[in-house]
């Protein structure tokens, strides 16, 4: 579970370990994240995620450093309030067989569950909570 909790006027991300990242109301702002970019780096940690899982399991060994992600988003020009598109970027180590580049490619898109959720849509259902909501470790 995640959570939002805003604090001196500031939005703080928790997680059920405590707070982890402050959210900003815009994007390429200091301290912070926007929506934007925090939805672009959850579809970049979860492709990392697949792929290393991917060649953990294959037993490939690579330099880790080597993995590189750009995730852009666009927005839709219907003037609908969302994005219509994602521009992933991956740099793979150099030392991989083209063969098995594209392999990872096809297999990290059908692995990575944000991004099976950004192309197949999810419910998003907003209730109201009748009481506050009490954290865990955060003030």
């Amino acid at each position: 579970m995640t959570t939002l909790k805003i604090v001196e006027g500031q939005d703080q991300i928790f997680n059920e370990a405590g707070f982890q990242i402050a959210g900003n109301h815009g994007p390429n702002l200091e301290g912070g994240l926007s929506p934007k970019e925090l939805l672009e780096a959850s579809l970049a940690l979860c492709v990392s995620i697949s792929l290393q899982k991917i060649m953990a399991y294959d037993g490939v060994d690579y330099d880790k450093s080597s993995i590189h992600i750009e995730v852009s988003s666009v927005k839709a020009e219907d003037k609908t309030n969302k994005f219509s598109h994602f521009n992933v970027l991956v740099t793979l180590p150099s030392s991989l067989e083209p063969a098995y580049k594209e392999k990872l490619k096809s297999v990290v898109e059908r692995a990575c569950t944000i991004g099976n959720t950004l192309k197949n849509g999810a419910v998003v259902e907003l209730t109201e909570a009748n009481e506050p909501i009490e954290t865990n470790n955060q003030s």
